[in-house]
């Protein structure tokens, strides 16, 4: 999926020394951590000069860095330094490097001005129960689309004037913020807030998940679920959604970004007609144990089920043209698999280390790539309905499978073709049979198989 990131974002900025004030400016070019920031009360901000936001132009501007860890937290509007007023209009608040528990483990509530027009980073509130989005306020960082107009002054685009349709609303911001509820203001023109669920202001956007119930439905005109852990539930992306159990989604649905389902704990997913392509890490590390693909699906991306050591069988539509590299990777309860597409391309270790892996049955394959059912030690047939051609065999593509695996084929050209790699190329197979129906045509025997 592409990402259009949000253009409001405190990224990389820059500003100049003027007449009566003693800071210096950051002119985007040296590392944004580095930029200086100035202690004004109990809280941290960095200082900005000639900021543009949209249409709006801000002469003096500040973004909150550092607050106190106190129980609420009430972020001012304006903030003065040195004789002159700053407008506070974005919100940085992130560190790595410092545990969430010591650097804002106390704040339960927080308050933001109206003055705020974009959070650049909020993560690390454990405890977090309260936060407003002000009027204004977008969610996420867009250095993409900052571009500096004259020297030491930084403007955020418009996406409106930039011709963009929708922009990026980075689920990774409120990491590490498992209680958080949000409030919207109903004036925001960039997000809804319904059911506890933040959504794009025209609805076809999903962007994170504050609902605390155990079975979710996603709203009627949802398009797109965005990316890394809209539901997921991790040290990594985690946003304390151990509880979703069940999901229904609707029928506009037409993409799930990246990593949205992570780590989460659904066990039955039904993928829609209008859902065309599977992305990278959807369902991975997942619980869940049956999947249903709609009837246009065209791509199962890379790692999208890898780690669901509950899936026990999978059946793929013959509208599916590719199965990305580890898409089935170590989903060790996997017993089989049907592919119905008459001409599918598996990327490489698509199925590998599937340890119970029985029966797989292809309609139709080009290839098999490297290490595609390497170490599945169980398996122990494979139909391939190829009619005209026998499919390439890459390297280690049945490293460790079982000894004298049967490998049914529909006619004698494709056996013999079979035949003809299979003791040439460096596959895995040791022992095979390939067979035409239930007839056994040939026996293969690879002493040096690797």
């Amino acid at each position: 999926m592409k990402k259009l990131f949000c253009f409001l974002a405190a990224g990389v900025i820059a500003f100049s020394a003027f007449a009566g004030n003693a800071f210096s400016y950051f002119d985007g070019k040296t590392d944004y951590s580095k930029a200086p920031r100035t202690k004004i009360g109990s809280f941290t901000y960095l200082l900005k000069q000639n900021v543009q936001y949209g249409s709006v132009k801000i002469p003096y501007s500040a973004t909150v860095t550092g607050i106190p860890n106190i129980k609420k937290v009430e972020i001012p509007a304006k903030v003065t330094y040195n004789g002159t007023e700053f407008s506070v209009t974005d919100v940085d608040l992130e560190d790595f490097y410092l545990s969430p528990q010591k650097k804002f483990g106390s704040v339960e509530e927080m308050i933001l001005p109206e003055t705020i027009y974009n959070i650049t980073s909020f993560v690390g509130f454990p405890n977090l129960k309260k936060l407003n989005i002000p009027q204004n306020t977008m969610i996420g960082r867009a250095e993409e689309f900052i571009y500096y107009d004259v020297p030491y002054t930084y403007e955020h685009l418009n996406y409106n004037n930039q011709g963009f349709s929708h922009f990026y609303c980075d689920t990774f911001y409120f990491l590490n913020c498992p209680n958080l509820i949000l409030s919207v203001d109903s004036r925001n023109p960039y997000y809804s807030y319904k059911n506890y669920m933040l959504l794009s202001k025209d609805g076809k956007d999903f962007y994170m998940n504050f609902n605390r119930s155990t079975d979710i439905i996603i709203p009627d005109g949802v398009e797109n679920i965005w990316d890394a852990g809209a539901f997921s539930d991790s040290k990594i992306h985690g946003y304390g959604f151990s509880h979703v159990k069940s999901i229904r989604l609707p029928n506009t649905l037409k993409s799930i970004g990246w990593g949205a389902f992570y780590n989460s704990k659904i066990t039955e997913i039904t993928l829609p007609d209008s859902l065309k392509e599977v992305y990278g890490d959807v369902f991975s590390y997942s619980t869940v144990n049956s999947v249903t693909f709609g009837k246009n699906t065209t791509l199962i991306g890379k790692r999208a089920f890898k780690n669901c050591k509950n899936l026990k069988s999978v059946t793929i539509p013959e509208t599916v043209k590719e199965i990305c590299s580890s898409a089935f990777q170590n989903c060790r309860g996997l017993k089989n698999v049907n592919i119905l597409s008459k001409n599918v391309e598996i990327d490489f270790s698509a199925f590998k280390n599937c340890t119970n892996l029985k029966s797989v049955t292809i309609n139709g394959v080009r290839k098999f790539d490297a290490d595609i059912f390497c170490n599945c030690k169980k398996l122990s047939k494979i139909t391939i309905n190829n009619k005209k051609k026998a499919p390439k065999l890459s390297y280690f593509a049945f490293e460790k499978v079982k000894k004298g695996i049967k490998i049914v084929v529909k006619n004698k050209k494709i056996a013999k073709e079979l035949k003809k790699q299979l003791k040439k190329s460096e596959s895995g197979v040791k022992n095979a049979k390939i067979m035409v129906g239930k007839k056994v045509i040939y026996k293969v025997t690879v002493k040096n198989s690797f």
